[in-house]
């Protein structure tokens, strides 16, 4: 991911400060977000009112069940305007089908149709293209700290929906020539039957409100899922030294002069200390320092406290004095006796425990300790899917290079990076031994690689890495040039692989 295009400025934030960036989001991205939401919930809008026209509520619940789809659509707008790319309607229908197929519609509509958190997972399925477990385990770490933040944001967006609706609904009956009162009640137009006309604008009054209310819940939800990604992948630090390298190579000479003459001013500060506090502060002769000590003694034992001797009588109760053991009966000496003979087993008993305690806790840490290593030398079972991609050796073809460069002929530059990157992966998995994880992300399995595989092929993969990303998410096509160097570079690098011979 090309982060420095990024049009957002990158640190870490709260989940509040997250919910209240995805309001600004919304202000500066207001024109391409509404218009995708005309064309997606304007137009089916327009068609149910119409088709429905004596049934208004049948419309209505439609279009609520079916915010999940017109979700998509505010993402696709807001996620093409995090790259600051523009989104037209011609892009807007382009991508429909995929909204449609490959976005997890399905669920959204069904089994995740209540979900309090739906707005933080949703691209997970539409920009990160993952499934199955991969996705739940996504979710899982995005939702860990973050949850009830996206559950209070619907909470707050559904009760700003029903105020807004309640206050239109009373403005227009207030503004109504006839009179509020006279026309029909408050309570009917809630909870009773309407005449036609009042239904239409009834309809009218939640199609705005759905309008006001959800852009600003998919922006929310989309800040969230941005800052806990930042948070989770360090995205803030990256930037951070990306922008302190390149000021670093344009500012070198400045810094270096800033250097210089701080030094300079530093030596010419404190040269002379040193001179000062020799020429200030000699040290006194021994035989001075010797009879300064003995007047200092001779004055204290001078003094009367020191030598001072005297007599102190201090009153106190005479002690009772203590029968002799003569005159104790002899049944007392069989009590100690007795007593002593029962001290010295519990003590024994004490001793005992404690052997068998520490025996116990020691059993019981070696066995921890053996199964540790255990699980520690158990390598995990390799994923057979990454972010939605197939990384199993038998879905590649025989030739992946070739591969690549006819679906490169044929127009399809993201099957054919695509097509290099699960090549690669799977090299990396089963040739290498990289330990990759479900719920791994592509910053996750660039740290990963990091340090295990030669450096020519770390640059190869970091660069096919990120030419994917930006092909797949950004939408981006990369030069022919650049399609060809990757295809020609990639049997280099990662052939040899049993099952699958690029």
């Amino acid at each position: 991911m090309q982060l420095e295009r990024i049009a957002l400025r990158l640190r870490r934030r709260s989940s509040w400060e997250a919910l209240d960036l995805g309001h600004a989001m919304l202000r500066a991205w207001a024109a391409p977000a509404y218009r995708a939401w005309a064309l997606g919930y304007g137009v089916l809008a327009v068609v149910l009112l119409t088709v429905f026209w004596s049934r208004q509520t049948i419309a209505l619940a439609l279009l609520w069940w079916l915010k999940p789809a017109f979700d998509r659509v505010l993402l696709f707008a807001f996620s093409r305007s995090l790259f600051a790319q523009p989104t037209t309607a011609r892009d807007l229908l382009r991508a429909l089908p995929d909204l449609i197929r490959n976005s997890g519609l399905l669920l959204g509509l069904t089994l995740h149709r209540f979900s309090l958190v739906r707005s933080l997972v949703l691209p997970v399925r539409q920009l990160e293209r993952l499934r199955g477990k991969a996705a739940r385990d996504r979710r899982r770490v995005l939702t860990r700290k973050i949850g009830g933040s996206a559950a209070w944001l619907i909470f707050v967006c559904a009760n700003l929906e029903i105020a807004l609706y309640a206050s239109l609904v009373i403005t227009v009956g207030a503004l109504l020539p006839q009179g509020f009162e006279d026309v029909i009640s408050l309570n009917d137009w809630f909870f009773g039957d309407l005449p036609p006309e009042r239904e239409i604008v009834t309809s009218l009054i939640v199609v705005a409100v759905h309008t006001l209310v959800e852009p600003l819940y998919v922006a929310g939800g989309f800040a969230l899922y941005l800052n806990r990604r930042s948070e989770l992948e360090g995205w803030d630090i990256e930037l951070s030294f990306r922008n302190l390298a390149d000021r670093l190579a344009t500012g070198t000479p400045k810094v270096l002069a800033g250097f210089a003459l701080v030094a300079m001013v530093l030596g010419a500060t404190l040269a002379p200390l040193p001179l000062l506090a020799a020429d200030s502060e000699a040290a006194p002769p021994r035989s001075e320092q010797a009879s300064r000590a003995r007047r200092t003694i001779d004055a204290v034992l001078a003094d009367a406290e020191f030598g001072h001797k005297g007599e102190e009588t201090v009153w106190r109760w005479r002690d009772k004095p203590r029968d002799s053991d003569d005159d104790r009966p002899g049944w007392w000496d069989a009590i100690a006796r007795i007593t002593e003979s029962i001290g010295q087993i519990l003590k024994g008993l004490v001793w005992i425990a404690w052997i068998a305690g520490a025996a116990f806790l020691m059993i019981v840490l070696l066995r921890y300790r053996d199964s540790r290593l255990a699980q520690r030398n158990r390598r995990p079972p390799q994923p057979a899917f990454l972010f939605g991609l197939d990384v199993r050796p038998e879905s590649l073809p025989e030739d992946v290079a070739a591969a690549a460069r006819q679906c490169v002929a044929a127009g399809r530059a993201v099957d054919a990076l695509s097509l290099l990157y699960r090549g690669a992966l799977v090299a990396l998995i089963h040739r290498d031994g990289i330990d990759f994880r479900p719920g791994d992300t592509e910053g996750d399995c660039r740290r990963r690689v990091a340090g295990k595989i030669a450096p020519t092929e770390a640059i190869f993969f970091a660069e096919l890495l990120q030419t994917w990303q930006h092909a797949a998410y950004a939408g981006a096509t990369p030069p022919a040039a650049r399609l060809e160097r990757l295809c020609a570079d990639w049997p280099r690098h990662f052939a040899g692989l049993d099952g699958a011979h690029p």
